[in-house]
């Protein structure tokens, strides 16, 4: 969850097979400079449009679904089918226990026991029924995690730790190895409903050990050494005693290294889960040892009886695994120096003090060097961190990804994984899994950009991402227009499938001493983390009532960023690990009108002519050779490279000696010499833009108000861009769009209507629209609108009957809603929280009123103006709805629906729970300030005529 694929339908849901990628494509130099696929009329247009227009629920967004583990299999299959109903694609099953404050049995509730596989089957016994995906996550919570698994087993997380004593000058040290400060860890269970703790001690396994000469005394807070004297120590050490005489000068630092379980449980980042999440409590796996997943294959695989098996393979959905919140000092595996060897070509030994460190007491921290070095050797150290780094990425997609995704694909299920959270190179990832997932709360645009990027080179179609609405502390408080605004600049970054966090089960798992069971008391019931974090979708909120054109839009804005290939304009090198923060920012492209993405050493290799990229983006950042090849490859084939301010003069990674660093430091500044005037060398990144504009590369995209952000993807020469608002101001705006085809329709994701586009885009605050570039035949439109608008009028005398939801009664579960009607004649369009007899009211407010059109005249049509509405809405004309509304505009066309005469006029407002729960739960919600709610005005109505 911190920062530190394709799904193939079933035919008889499948709409149209224009989302899926050609098997080949036949590059064409196209209108500025973007490639064009060939035309294959083998998969019609009018197969997108149907989809299109139908919301194929296929290419929709999901839920994480929080369960208390064991569940009820009648209940979880009732919540399938509200999922399926309203129109989403499907959902994840998760455990997540945080919304308990109470201890609560592992044996009672436990993720794999009896009541969970049965739940599992029946649910996936009806998602093939209804035809919707179900995914299961790498078990309880994150990181993976296997009950009861040694923690010194090579399988457990492993850290590397050490120990130290200063030697004097000519002093024989003779004595035990130094050993590393402890690591307790408690070993939990519930016996007669209480935590019972046993404290223990993780036993650490000597490795090696070196001595090092101290630039000083040795007795600094953190000591600095000398790495040119690192001396190995291990022919001196017999059953864990030194035997060794240090030199005549200096004073000398002895490093004894061990590797140790790290007793990480499943339940990052902070550690502090109430309950015991299994008896005994699981593990986390070793992430870069081929043991680790292993032994967790085995515990899942002894999960899955036949049926299940069965069941997973016909849904065909995805395994997935969260992200990397590895705890520790420097993680380890018994093979790590021989990997290091591998990756980077030279011995780990001579350099074993840069991985002295030890652990954060944050989960958000890193950990702490031991050791600082002498004048001039901080570079050596970064170099080695590098390859330090790369080592771990190669273990973590070699001995991790690699063996579980097959794992998973024997099942018949993709491999989805949040691959960050650790020094891991995104692009090498994207090519390796099936499906690469970012998060809203984990992911830097960087890393979200880096994530989307990678996927498209890597030739895959979907960009997950862990959509958590408004992060921390805005649990049923937000309106669905906020929930779509966020998804839209998620949008815009090229994720493509949003997985929002979370569809909660509805009651309350009971405590173990039996003493707390669920009740009206936890109304709305339970949810994972509790009050803290995460949106609770699903029938206990009020806006669920609508949720069918959600899930529409949803639908719609995914399947055209999930058809074809991405396209960029700019390539922007990023080669740093994890992605968090980039070698070299890209954001000055989007100020100048361009798309970019980045990309990493490990894909790199992929980029090419044909992926759309016009231009490469650089800087003087340390670089591999291989990387440098891979550019000098590009500058070759005629792709201009720019580099801002100066090609770079060192390797990244560093080598056996510093000599031979330097070596490959010259070899490194000879490719670009090599190339000349092949690459342009530039000052800063408004002589990057300069440059471009002189070679004619020009946005694909040339939107005249930089607030709209696009992402353009193209197939059989049809160019697809979705265009954000990014701002937090209306626009009204041109684009200049680049693409083959003869004709520019607009799609409506709230409607699925097609309609010939204009020149003019407008669009509210946080809006996306859709504009396709495509042959006159692709779509039959709707004509677009030239109406013109006639004065308005003011709607008034308004009467509101309120539906309130409210907490059940005594007796009743936490998933029991009372309803309570209110009728307010002549009320005043001012939030519920004015109105005194409904200030703490919440739920779904009808506001009705009467007008009357004239019988004559010239007016066709009408437009309502809500001017503003706090909540999710609907609008009804004479008991009839008009078209679905879209959440981030207050204004809506009604068509033809006014007719003459007299015309009753309703608008539904469904509003979040967030004002009762002040007063029902105060401990958890009361100092959340009151949201506004309800429609607030003014409201008017304007006739248009043609």
């Amino acid at each position: 969850m911190r920062a530190r694929q394709r799904r193939q339908a079933p035919a008889r849901r499948r709409l149209g097979t224009a989302g899926a990628l050609t098997a080949s494509t036949t590059l064409a130099l196209a209108l500025f400079g973007l490639p064009a696929e060939a035309a294959d009329h083998r998969s019609p247009a009018h197969d997108f449009v149907a989809g299109f227009k139908a919301a194929d629920s296929s290419y929709g967004a999901m839920f994480r679904w929080w369960w208390p583990s064991s569940v009820e299999a009648s209940t979880a299959v009732e919540q399938l089918r509200e999922v399926a109903e309203a129109g989403y694609k499907g959902v994840e099953i998760a455990m997540v226990m945080d919304g308990t404050d109470y201890v609560v049995d592992p044996g009672e509730h436990e993720y794999g026991d009896a009541n969970w596989r049965a739940a599992v089957q029946a649910v996936l016994t009806e998602a093939q029924r209804l035809d919707v995906q179900v995914d299961l996550t790498l078990g309880s919570r994150w990181p993976a995690a296997v009950p009861g698994l040694d923690v010194s087993d090579d399988a457990a997380s492993q850290e590397l730790v050490t120990g130290s004593a200063v030697v004097a000058a000519g002093q024989a040290y003779r004595t035990d190895l130094p050993r590393p400060a402890a690591r307790t860890y408690a070993e939990r269970r519930v016996e007669n409903g209480k935590v019972v703790t046993t404290t223990k001690t993780s036993v650490p396994t000597y490795v090696t050990a070196t001595a090092t000469r101290c630039v000083a005394s040795c007795t600094e807070k953190q000591p600095q050494l000398d790495l040119t004297t690192v001396t190995d120590l291990s022919g001196s050490v017999k059953a864990g005693k030194v035997s060794w005489t240090a030199p005549k000068s200096g004073t000398w630092m002895v490093t004894s290294y061990w590797k140790r379980g790290t007793a990480q449980r499943n339940d990052a980042p902070f550690g502090e889960t109430v309950s015991p999440l299994s008896e005994p409590e699981s593990r986390v796996v070793n992430h870069l040892d081929k043991a680790g997943a292993e032994q967790f294959i085995a515990y899942f695989d002894g999960l899955l009886d036949q049926r299940t098996r069965q069941l997973l393979k016909a849904n065909g959905g995805s395994i997935f695994e969260d992200s990397l919140e590895l705890s520790g000092a420097q993680l380890w595996t018994r093979d790590f120096r021989s990997a290091f060897r591998r990756v980077s070509g030279y011995s780990l030994d001579p350099y074993l003090p840069v991985l002295a460190r030890t652990a954060p007491a944050s989960p958000f921290a890193a950990p702490t060097p031991v050791y600082s070095f002498a004048k001039g050797q901080d570079q050596v150290g970064e170099r080695l961190q590098h390859d330090i780094d790369a080592t771990i990425s190669e273990l973590y997609l070699g001995n991790h990804v690699t063996p579980i995704q097959a794992w998973a694909n024997r099942l018949g299920l993709k491999f989805r994984a949040q691959p960050y959270g650790e020094p891991i190179d995104l692009g090498d990832a994207a090519q390796k899994l099936d499906i690469t997932e970012c998060e809203s709360l984990g992911c830097s645009e960087s890393r979200m950009r880096t994530s989307a990027s990678s996927v498209a080179l890597a030739g895959k179609r979907v960009v997950s991402s862990e959509m958590l609405p408004g992060g921390f502390g805005n649990l049923y408080g937000l309106t669905q227009a906020q929930i779509v605004a966020l998804a839209n600049r998620e949008y815009a970054l090229g994720t493509n499938q949003m997985v929002f966090h979370g569809l909660p089960y509805p009651t309350m798992p009971p405590s173990a001493d039996g003493t707390i069971t669920d009740s009206a008391a936890y109304w709305p019931g339970f949810h994972g983390f509790g009050s803290n974090i995460g949106e609770a979708f699903g029938p206990r909120q009020p806006s669920w009532t609508m949720e069918k054109e959600l899930a529409a839009y949803y639908s719609r804005m995914q399947q055209v960023l999930q058809t074809g290939r991405a396209r960029y304009d700019i390539a922007v090198l990023n080669q740093t690990f994890g992605a968090d923060e980039p070698s070299h920012d890209g954001s000055f492209l989007v100020k100048a009108g361009y798309t970019y993405g980045y990309v990493t050493p490990g894909a790199l290799d992929q980029l090419s002519a044909s992926d759309g990229y016009r231009a490469l983006v650089l800087d003087d950042s340390p670089m591999s050779l291989e990387t440098a090849g891979e550019v000098a490859r590009l500058a070759r084939s005629g792709l201009p490279v720019f580099f801002v301010g100066g090609t770079p003069e060192h390797t990244v990674g560093y080598a056996a000696s510093a000599a031979k660093a330097a070596k490959n430091d010259a070899a490194l500044q000879a490719v670009f010499e090599r190339l000349g005037n092949r690459v342009t060398v530039v000052a800063d990144d408004a002589a990057v833009t300069a440059g471009l504009a002189k070679r004619k590369v020009r946005p694909s995209a040339d939107i005249a108000d930089r607030a709209v952000h696009s992402v353009l993807r193209t197939e059989k020469g049809v160019s697809y861009y979705v265009l954000v608002n990014t701002g937090d101001k209306d626009v009204e705006t041109t684009a200049d769009l680049a693409g083959t085809g003869s004709r520019r329709y607009v799609l409506d994701p709230w409607t699925g209507e097609v309609t010939a586009a204009g020149k003019k885009i407008a669009l509210d605050a946080g809006a996306a629209t859709i504009i396709v570039l495509a042959d006159r035949d692709w779509a039959t439109t709707r004509p677009r609108s030239t109406q013109t608008e006639g004065s308005g009028t003011e709607l008034a005398d308004w009467t509101l009957t309120l539906d309130e939801w409210l907490p059940g009664e005594s007796g009743d579960s936490s998933a029991t809603t009372r309803h309570r009607e209110h009728v307010i004649k002549n009320v005043p369009l001012v939030s519920w929280t004015q109105i005194p007899e409904i200030k703490d009211a919440v739920g779904v407010g009808s506001y009705t009123t009467t007008f009357t059109a004239p019988s004559t005249g010239k007016a066709d049509g009408a437009v309502l103006d809500l001017g503003a509405v706090a909540g999710s809405y609907q609008v009804f004309v004479n008991g009839k709805q008009a078209q679905p509304a879209d959440q981030l505009s207050s204004r809506i066309d009604l068509g033809n629906a006014v007719r003459p005469g007299q015309n009753t006029l309703t608008v539904k407002v469904a509003v979040p729970l967030l004002n009762q729960l002040r007063v029902h739960r105060p401990k958890e919600f009361g100092e959340r300030k009151p949201t506004t709610n309800g429609l607030l005005g003014p409201v008017t109505l304007r006739t248009t005529s043609s």
